[in-house]
């Protein structure tokens, strides 16, 4: 049973989504949220505020691979008028299979603001943030699709490789103060620290899985080396015998008070810093680069550490029992044998002791060149270092300011292998109120099942004491 339930701990966990994808788009624009990509970025206005909760919301799914319309589509032949799936006997799952990469990955996030703010005095821009994150992000390796699809038999000879398989799923606060100083005419720089909260993790730690098949006997060694750590407000229940059966919701949660106290108790404490600058050569061209989320989280509230290490050899089954007509030994019993081995020696040990995560460090380098005094373009690179895995993604952006009230960007992505991430970014101001909305996966939103990502990011911002500014960059908001 623990076998089991282990191995649909490690298939299951990860369906819920730590701190989102930022629309790329964002990062040139003249927006107080900017600074959330480059601490080095300041704000003409001399004050904002973003309005509590809407402030800044940020939602986005993206899957390396595949999307909605490669799992479920329209049959053909006989089952022209009918949806089906790749699991159909009618569809060939090899080109299922041939969309896959070696390492593939579904990361799913979104993040909330509960209070920002931000003021000048000087040269310095400083900002104050209060926000909540979550995310989950799960990696995994083709040739454990193909194991489990079409069998053993393309790996004779050879070892499966589930190096990449992975995942992590987070929910967190976050606390930060981070300020931002002209150096010089040209030159600014920005550092941001951040008192971090941990309010629930789950971790899949992979420190080595594999499987060889022999190339002669078919005898299949599989050697496993995997933990998950969990800090959530729940329980692992064992027996007797400290085989785990179950995973229930603590009984301390089960009121409103308590369910307050955990989400705000800092008993999982972290910190992370950013750090940024920008540097403008002349009235048309500008370079930026930053790093985020260098920091840590050290969970120690509520902690359940299920670990499984072993080698199991298999060289199949004896099922001539079965056909024994005076055995009365069933196929069931077989199979429950087969599983009891399994357990034997990968039945995971159930222990309670403090982990640290690390968040997933990202570095923007870019630049701009200004036209026209009303219309800008852009490049940006982003790298997102995951476990066993690097989120990569180019943005070419084109920024034009219309009108005092009204400014517009398009941005161009190549993100996930695909080239169809059309974004938009749109801003309208009366008065101090200022209305944003942006997207670097636009055609997601139209289409969200033949698009590999699908998000956005929206808000409400109070500023005050704005002027014209020259800027490093040409200003989207004015």
């Amino acid at each position: 049973m623990g076998v089991v339930l282990f191995a649909g701990l490690l298939s299951g966990a990860p369906t819920v989504s730590v701190r989102a994808q930022e629309a790329n788009i964002l990062y040139f624009m003249q927006l107080p949220q900017a600074n959330l990509l480059n601490p080095a970025s300041q704000q003409y206005c001399n004050f904002y505020i973003n309005i509590p909760v809407v402030g800044a919301t940020n939602a986005t799914a993206t899957s390396s691979s595949i999307s909605f319309s490669d799992l479920v589509f329209p049959g053909s032949g006989e089952y022209s008028d009918s949806l089906i799936t790749i699991l159909h006997p009618s569809y060939n799952i090899d080109d299922f299979l041939d969309k896959l990469n070696r390492k593939n990955y579904i990361v799913s996030s979104a993040t909330t603001n509960v209070l920002s703010f931000g003021f000048r005095a000087r040269n310095l821009y400083f900002h104050i943030g209060v926000m909540e994150h979550a995310s989950v992000y799960l990696g995994y390796p083709k040739d454990m699709m193909t194991l489990m699809f079409k069998g053993n038999a393309g790996f004779a000879g050879r070892e499966a490789d589930f190096s990449s398989m992975a995942m992590e799923a987070t929910v967190y606060g976050s606390y930060g103060l981070g300020v931002s100083a002209r150096v010089t005419d040209a030159l600014s720089l920005g550092v941001r620290a951040r008192f971090l909260s941990g309010v629930a993790n789950g971790t899949l730690e992979n420190h080595g899985t594999r499987l060889a098949i022999d190339g002669g006997d078919y005898t299949h060694t599989l050697d496993a080396d995997l933990a998950v750590n969990l800090s959530a407000p729940v329980e692992v229940v064992t027996d007797s015998t400290g085989d785990v059966t179950d995973i229930v919701f603590k009984d301390d949660y089960n009121s409103r008070e308590n369910i307050f106290h955990y989400l705000v108790n800092p008993d999982n404490p972290g910190f992370a810093f950013d750090v940024g600058a920008r540097y403008r050569f002349n009235d048309r061209f500008m370079v930026a680069a930053s790093v985020l989320d260098l920091g840590m989280i050290r969970w120690k509230r509520d902690v359940s550490n299920l670990i499984s290490r072993g080698e199991f050899v298999f060289s199949g089954l004896d099922a001539s029992p079965v056909f024994d007509v005076y055995d009365t030994t069933t196929l069931e019993d077989v199979a429950d044998n087969l599983l009891d081995s399994l357990e034997a020696v990968f039945k995971p040990q159930v222990a309670h002791d403090a982990y640290t995560t690390t968040l997933a460090p990202k570095l923007y380098v870019g630049g701009t060149f200004n036209l026209t005094p009303s219309l800008s373009l852009g490049l940006l690179s982003r790298s997102e270092f995951r476990v066993k895995n690097v989120l990569q993604s180019f943005t070419f952006t084109a920024n034009a300011a219309v009108k005092r009230w009204l400014n517009f960007s398009l941005s161009y992505t190549y993100s996930n292998h695909t080239f169809n991430n059309v974004g938009v970014g749109l801003s309208l101001r009366g008065g101090p109120i200022q209305f944003y909305v942006m997207s670097d996966y636009a055609l997601g939103l139209l289409y969200p099942d033949t698009s590999r990502s699908v998000g956005a990011w929206f808000g409400l911002n109070l500023i005050f004491g704005c002027r014209e500014r020259v800027m490093d960059d040409l200003p989207l908001i004015r």
